[in-house]
């Protein structure tokens, strides 16, 4: 499949599928997705124009991600200068490395450009638990090093289980455990880093518990449906700009019913409101 890259102001969607990969994985416990949790808020606070980035796969630009969250942002009388770059199958460790194509584009926008926020995606295999220490975590640490030096905070984008579980190593594992191994990744490396993190695979989890008849995930039961990838804007949205996303008006495709339930899981994840 041929690979693509994007540089892009406003969000062009591109259908790529992004592949997972199995992995042995040491036991991680299951993780109580509706606890009170709290999360790391912006230290500056967002400004007025914040210059934000996103890095990632397929799981950030399916059905146009960073457009929702830049409408969303619209949407609540703030602005923005929202970019992205993403490929399909792509990881952190394939865009910390200059030598690679994606990482050679990221390399340049480091240091060419100031950037207020950094949002990291990483590759759904890589997270797991018998990878991210050795893939995750080493280049999560560079681009955090080049990240700060471009004047940034560093942010993590918690991305979602599959819907049906994985074949992780030599087991099948249900969503729940496959969620719970990645938090854990996700969660550990950003209290290293001391940096921020959007619990997009948390609100996941919560609003599947929630409201079981949204169907979060597209029909390959990996990338988001629509929805979903409304609920992890409203969850970044929350989480960079320290608001509620409820009642925000624009809601998409999505019904007025529906988009309300998103919101409220976003704001409840984030907030505890």
């Amino acid at each position: 499949m041929k690979k693509s890259f994007k540089m892009t102001v406003i969000l062009i969607t591109t259908a790529v599928i992004s592949g997972c990969s199995s992995s042995q994985s040491a036991k991680i416990p299951l993780m109580d997705f509706q606890a009170e949790m709290e999360w790391k808020a912006p230290n500056p606070a967002v400004g007025t124009r914040p210059r934000i980035l996103f890095v990632g796969n397929s799981h950030t630009f399916y059905n146009n991600l960073t457009g929702i969250f830049v409408n969303i942002i619209n949407a609540s009388g703030h602005k923005s200068d929202v970019n992205e770059l993403s490929t399909g199958y792509y990881s952190l460790k394939q865009f910390a490395d200059p030598q690679e194509k994606g990482g050679a584009v990221l390399e340049n926008a480091l240091t060419q450009q100031k950037w207020d926020f950094v949002i990291l995606q990483e590759n759904t295999s890589k997270a797991l638990s018998a990878a991210a220490s050795e893939e995750m975590y080493p280049s999560a640490r560079l681009l955090d090093e080049k990240i700060r030096a471009a004047g940034g905070q560093t942010v993590f984008l918690m991305t979602w289980a599959p819907k049906d579980g994985m074949k992780n190593g030599f087991k099948n594992e249900k969503r729940e455990e496959i969620q719970s191994d990645l938090a854990s990744s996700y969660m550990t490396i950003a209290e290293e880093l001391d940096s921020l993190l959007i619990p997009a695979g948390i609100s996941f989890m919560r609003c599947a518990q929630e409201y079981p008849d949204i169907e979060l995930w597209d029909s390959d039961g990996q990338h988001p449906s629509p929805a979903g990838s409304y609920l992890a804007a409203c969850t970044a949205y929350a989480l960079i700009y320290q608001e509620s996303p409820v009642d925000c008006s624009y809601i998409g495709a999505l019904d007025e019913e529906q988009a309300r339930k998103l919101q409220l899981v976003a704001a409840q994840t984030v907030l505890k409101q």
